[in-house]
């Protein structure tokens, strides 16, 4: 196996920005170790795996903190590429594992990965029984490590066989909401909160990507 583009990966865990935004969650959830959050956007293609990769790097740095980068957007997996690991090779090896060490894949960058299952037109409604098990398994991973970076899907458009992010809100300390400047309309993003917050999530804030000062440009 080729080791990912490392030179890409210590530059997303060494960009001020990302410093900044992982030490702002720390502040704004009051929790220094133990801290588990969901990264999600209102649509597709905002740059939430980007996101979720930089915090992961920025939290694994400082006194080397344990931490588990979970990819839970299954329909469109991108941290497998990005850390150059292998996909579960389908929901049924996801939901068979005896627990959470049969699933995940540790890496010499000192970051562990849970990567997606691979989906195939036979998974197809392979997902709607099995509800609670990705709760069970962010709870088993909350006593093993001190920071759980979870990459989910768009909230919308909704699919039936989603790893729905609203859904998964509910077991994370906080939600990092990503969205595209100049692109994501306003009520996309009204829509997003309206409906974590329905469900109860705590939005630690949102994430601007490819945001440019004004004054600058």
């Amino acid at each position: 196996m080729n080791r990912p583009n490392e030179s890409h990966l210590e530059t997303l865990g060494k960009i001020a920005e990302t410093k900044r935004i992982f030490t702002a969650i720390q502040t704004a959830t009051g929790r220094r170790e133990s801290l588990c959050l969901v990264i999600t956007s209102g649509a597709r293609g905002e740059g939430k795996t980007t996101v979720a990769t930089g915090l992961a790097m920025a939290a694994s740095h400082p006194k080397r903190r344990k931490t588990l980068l979970v990819d839970y957007n299954w329909y469109a997996p991108a941290i497998h590429k990005t850390f150059d690991v292998e996909l579960i090779e389908n929901p049924a090896g996801f939901y068979g594992a005896a627990s959470i060490d049969e699933l995940i894949v540790p890496t010499h960058l000192g970051i562990d990965i849970l990567p997606a299952a691979r989906m195939t037109d036979d998974s197809q409604g392979a997902l709607s029984n099995v509800e609670g098990y990705d709760h069970r398994l962010i709870q088993e991973a909350k006593h093993r490590y001190d920071t759980i970076i979870v990459d989910t899907s768009a909230t919308f458009p909704e699919n039936q066989n989603m790893r729905d992010p609203v859904l998964l809100s509910s077991i994370a300390d906080g939600v990092v909401l990503v969205f595209m400047t100049n692109r994501t309309p306003r009520s996309t993003l009204k829509r997003t909160t309206t409906a974590m917050r329905i469900n109860g999530a705590k939005i630690i804030g949102v994430v601007a990507n490819q945001w440019k000062n004004p004054i600058l440009y």
